[in-house]
């Protein structure tokens, strides 16, 4: 099924619970949608494998094999970048979701670990650690050229890397042994450069950034202190606010802000909790699966869709929820999303 026929059948496809699509090619990594949300592209770690989804059909529709350990996963410009590691080098491999095949590849040196895309696809960020530290390579997409960019802390690796919506700035998160920094970058005019570097008592594991850019959420954890979500002003460039996550009933593998920017979905894994990000109150979990490593938003903001460890996508309908609720009255397994109900998954 082609994305312009899934389009029209769409109104027709959202389902009144969840649904788990198999993938079946181990452990996904990551997980991308594309513009439209007519194809979901996830990376099959173990698999050496990139797969993609017809979240309206509710079926895998193409696998593209021999790349190597594939771990990020971004899209732009329609191209999917994916980081894959070979004996001799890390590389982007540059895939065309439509003909499912690699169409280009960019050889790095250095680890990556993450990706990101500018929103018109001219560049592509890859967040890299080395012997000598950590920087973002930029790898300019319609001529293979490659420009580094040299980040500060002494024995600092990246995390993960996120431009903004407008592709004017560039968030890098790195750690080191005094705990994570929010590196800002300046990614267009006189050239890139860092602008400021701001610091996160712990380990970061991910970073969010508001529709409209002017917040950004990290999410950092350690075994003392627990998982915490820091609100930085991206603008002021200093935190505003920092919300201790309780009970997150696993170890916080990542985190996604909703299209409307009113929920921040925190990823552990053993589940998924869900904070308004007006009073940073936790105001409901998704129980669709056991084990998550990554969760996106349709672009459309009608569903949600959870990669896990065991190898599948599950589909979430995302339910009419106010931007503030309390505590008290969330319901954890009701408030913003239904529990996997058993069902065949229909095809369209």
């Amino acid at each position: 099924m082609n994305g312009r026929k899934a389009a029209h059948d769409r109104n027709a496809c959202v389902p009144d619970g969840a649904v788990r699509i198999a993938v079946e090619n181990g452990p996904i990594s990551d997980v991308v949608a594309d513009a439209d949300g007519g194809r979901l592209l996830v990376t099959n770690y173990g698999g050496d494998s990139v797969s993609v989804v017809d979240p309206y059909a509710f079926q895998v529709i193409d696998t593209i094999a021999g790349l190597s350990e594939p771990f990020a996963i971004a899209m732009g410009g329609g191209r999917a970048y994916v980081s894959v590691a070979t004996p001799a080098y890390d590389a982007i491999a540059v895939i065309d979701p439509g003909a499912g095949e690699v169409v280009a590849t960019h050889p790095l040196a250095s680890r990556i670990s993450d990706l990101a895309v500018s929103p018109d696809g001219g560049y592509v960020y890859a967040g890299r650690s080395g012997a000598d530290g950590a920087d973002v390579a930029i790898v300019e997409t319609a001529t293979g050229r490659v420009e580094e960019v040299r980040l500060p802390g002494p024995a600092h690796t990246t995390e993960c890397v996120r431009v903004s919506a407008d592709g004017a700035r560039v968030y890098v998160a790195t750690n080191g042994p005094a705990g994570g920094q929010l590196v800002v970058l300046r990614a267009r005019g006189a050239g890139p450069r860092v602008m400021n570097a701001i610091g996160i008592g712990l380990p970061i594991r991910d970073v969010a950034l508001s529709p409209d850019g002017a917040v950004a959420y990290v999410a950092s954890c350690a075994p003392d202190a627990g998982a915490v979500v820091d609100v930085v002003d991206t603008r002021a460039h200093k935190i505003t606010r920092t919300r201790k996550v309780g009970d997150l009933g696993g170890i916080l593998t990542g985190l996604t802000v909703s299209g409307d920017g009113d929920r921040a979905y925190v990823v552990s894994d053993t589940g998924i909790t869900v904070l308004c990000t007006l009073t940073h109150d936790v105001v409901g979990t998704v129980t669709a699966t056991d084990r998550p490593s990554r969760v996106i938003e349709s672009p459309d903001a009608r569903r949600l869709y959870v990669a896990d460890y065991s190898g599948a996508v599950t589909v979430v309908p995302v339910g009419s929820a106010p931007a503030l609720v309390d505590d008290d009255e969330a319901s954890p397994g009701g408030l913003l999303l239904p529990d996997l109900t058993p069902r065949e998954p229909a095809l369209v």
